[in-house]
């Protein structure tokens, strides 16, 4: 014992340290048993990070340089969400859409649905040749008007993923300001800025003024009838500036899945965009019901606004001419004219003309009333 003292005494901190390596420390303990965070070996009792609500860039150090692509399909059945991808902005083009087979990289990002009854697969665009001629398209701008409280920010915020977000995250309330997102539909890429500002901030006027938008998304609340009256207002207010003959315009009934709490009627909504001649949708980010159908809906509806400007107003036209602004009929016109059209044959005729005239509105009435319901068509 006491050599090995003497050898241990005349032995060299160098050598200490590897004899400590080698056979261990005799201070040595089970809690340095796991290295520190900056060695070389892994941590196996580290806790996972916390991964973010919605899924994140390419880790490039340049975040802007990838952007999500929304892919969307118009079945039979209806709108199809085919999940969201990553696209770089240097390869994007007015129509920079290729197949899914080709030889560029592709980057995935499957679309997520919670308690969702479909399941989607997951879209891949393939990445373009970088064009320097070529320029991205300007941005459609979408203005979200409505009372305070209906879920306009919800709204916007459950548009940018194809994520189920928490509706009632109460975060998302201050998130207002511009938001844009780009959307895949029928092989033709389009960029859409939503305009988000509170109500008591920018009048509807101020707003079609300073942003000149393609379309308005008029929101209120089905538990909320004082929102409706507001939603009436900015619809008036859109109809004096002529807007809803050359914009697109969509009443949103929000927040359906407070069944209990309801207050507005569906038949309610639907009258109201039936007079005012725009589209109307229910909707709920609670559990996020329609709210794809509404993004693909705002879409086409200014693309077909914009490729047929000339009948969007014929059509307004023929409709305004059955009624007024308020709802109201213009009177039975049809009828009293289809009266005093004589010489026919005496009052039997004149009753099945007017008879025939009653039931050519009440058909009138009810083909608008099923056609606001169509996003899809003029």
């Amino acid at each position: 014992m006491k050599q090995l003292l003497d050898v241990a005494n005349n032995l060299t901190l160098q050598e200490l340290h590897d004899f400590e390596m080698r056979y261990g420390s005799p201070h040595h303990s089970r809690s340095q048993s796991v290295k520190a965070a900056g060695s070389s070996r892994p941590t196996y009792l580290s806790l996972p990070q916390q991964r973010s609500r919605v899924a994140s860039m390419p880790n490039t150090g340049v975040e802007e340089e990838y952007y999500r692509l929304r892919h969307f399909s118009i079945t039979g059945k209806g709108v199809v969400n085919r999940g969201d991808s990553l696209k770089s902005r240097r390869s994007r083009s007015n129509n920079s859409v290729t197949s899914s087979n080709s030889s560029h990289s592709t980057e995935h990002l499957t679309a997520q649905h919670c308690g969702s009854a479909r399941t989607s697969a997951t879209a891949s665009l393939a990445s373009s040749r970088e064009s320097s001629a070529a320029s991205p398209p300007a941005p459609l701008r979408v203005v979200m008007l409505g009372a305070a409280g209906v879920g306009k920010s919800s709204l916007v915020s459950q548009f940018m993923t194809s994520e189920y977000l928490h509706a009632y995250d109460t975060s998302l309330d201050d998130e207002y300001g511009e938001k844009s997102v780009s959307v895949l539909l029928d092989g033709e890429e389009s960029e859409l800025t939503f305009i988000d500002h509170p109500c008591s901030e920018m009048s509807p006027e101020n707003c079609v003024t300073t942003y000149d938008p393609h379309a308005f998304c008029v929101v209120y609340s089905t538990a909320d009838r004082g929102s409706l009256r507001v939603a009436e207002e900015v619809l008036q207010c859109l109809w004096k500036s002529d807007s809803i003959s050359t914009k697109a315009v969509i009443l949103v009934a929000n927040k359906t899945d407070l069944v209990r709490s309801r207050t507005v009627t569906t038949d309610e909504g639907k009258s109201m965009a039936t007079s005012y001649d725009c589209k109307f949708i229910e909707t709920s980010v609670a559990i996020n019901h329609n709210v794809d159908e509404l993004l693909v809906g705002l879409l086409t509806q200014i693309r077909l606004k914009r490729e047929n400007p000339e009948r969007a107003r014929d059509l307004l036209r023929k409709r305004s001419s059955r009624r007024s602004p308020a709802g109201g009929s213009t009177g039975g016109g049809g009828a009293v004219s289809c009266g005093t059209n004589k010489p026919y044959r005496g009052a039997r005729t004149s009753t099945s003309l007017k008879v025939k005239g009653l039931l050519g509105r009440v058909w009138a009435r009810d083909s608008k009333s099923k056609s606001c319901e169509n996003l899809h068509v003029l």
